[in-house]
């Protein structure tokens, strides 16, 4: 027999840990965003404009999934507001998913029926659905022409399949990358010292994180953007999930050094035999050396010697990354309107790869209404 319960308190999330962490271990989809720490974390930091609406499933007594959704109210400029539910993390979360024991279609048809319950919400808009995982599969068979919820290409994924051994990895590589990573590295050693630290290096996990933290902002002000560390809520929210990450082995924090000074720096996840490569930043004025590039090959050489399988280098296809990528995958959006002109609009917006360029020019987008 299935039973559902819906957490809205944040207290009842604090208690989750042991057994969420236990079924995510045993799920089909096992992701460094789908962990407890990550989402407790992001919900301290951006959960005070929005509505908990953490589902349960409960079959014959055991708990069997998960459903880490809120309720998030949006305002656009004074053109109207909305009502979004969506998956707990958003929009900082490369990946979302149900966390499920069992490949059942019934369970995410008891999630989403039970979401038609509550009339405070005018749009589902389900982001970042790893195309591979057991989500994407479920949600597909049930989207179709009878069925008002709508699949949608989101984001691509490139990523590196990492091979057993270094020599493989690198003969894999153009012969013009080869020889680049070469010819940077021994023009770098020539006139510096140059040496590669994680987080241990360093004070304390608070220190490192902000040499990255500076790092990432020189790198985009280069640019004439602000970066996203700009933001104080993003900086205090990754402050701690590092610190959480650290403790749990998962965070992978390295630099680049040049002459002690750190240039560039790679802010990354390990977990699950994965890397998973969320941001990075380096100092503009060696630039020409592409102090990046060298960090990252050190960084696949410690994930090949480690045994990972593979090196994540998330949402997002840059230019940068496509020198890396040996695969591409992407992610889904599941969308459903409920009801409201306002929301059919946006969502048409959204569809339509003009007006989205359009309104980005303009600097007219979504923002999150303050309680």
């Amino acid at each position: 027999m299935l039973k559902l319960r819906v957490i809205e308190d944040f207290n009842e999330f604090e208690n989750l840990r042991s057994v969420w962490n236990s079924i995510l271990q045993r799920s089909f989809d096992n992701d460094i965003f789908s962990t407890w720490e990550w989402l407790w974390c992001w919900w301290k930091h951006f959960g005070k404009s929005r509505e908990l609406r953490l589902m349960i499933i409960e079959e014959d007594g055991k708990t069997v999934g998960f459903a880490p959704l809120m309720v998030s109210i949006y305002s656009f400029r004074r053109l109207g507001k909305l009502r979004r539910v969506e998956f707990i993390g958003s929009p900082h979360a490369d990946y979302n998913n149900f966390i499920l024991l069992k490949k059942e279609v019934k369970y995410v048809k008891l999630f989403l029926d039970s979401l038609m319950e509550y009339s405070d919400w005018e749009l589902l808009d389900l982001r970042d659905i790893h195309e591979e995982s057991v989500s994407a599969e479920l949600l597909r068979s049930l989207c179709s022409k009878e069925n008002p919820l709508k699949l949608i290409d989101g984001s691509l994924c490139p990523y590196i399949r990492l091979p057993s051994s270094i020599d493989s990895f690198v003969q894999s590589l153009s012969r013009n990358m080869r020889r680049n990573l070469r010819k940077r590295m021994r023009k770098l050693r020539k006139r510096h010292r140059v040496e590669f630290k994680n987080q241990h290096d360093f004070n304390s996990v608070d220190e490192a994180m902000r040499i990255f933290f500076k790092l990432h902002q020189e790198r985009w002000k280069s640019k004439g953007e602000p970066g996203l560390f700009s933001s104080e809520d993003f900086r205090n929210f990754h402050a701690e999930i590092a610190k959480i990450f650290d403790e749990k082995e998962w965070l992978d924090l390295h630099f680049l050094t040049v002459n002690d000074e750190p240039v560039a720096a790679a802010y990354t996840f390990n977990y699950n035999l994965k890397k998973y490569g969320y941001l990075t930043g380096f100092d503009p004025t060696f630039r020409k050396y592409g102090v990046g590039n060298l960090l990252k090959m050190h960084l696949i050489e410690e994930c090949i010697k480690k045994g990972f399988r593979e090196y994540d280098l998330t949402r997002g296809f840059e230019p940068y990354k496509a020198d890396w990528a040996t695969n591409v995958r992407k992610n889904f959006v599941v969308r459903f309107v409920r009801r409201g002109l306002f929301v059919k609009m946006y969502c048409w917006a959204l569809e339509n790869s003009f007006l989205q360029r359009f309104f980005n020019k303009l600097g007219v987008r979504l923002t999150v209404k303050s309680s």
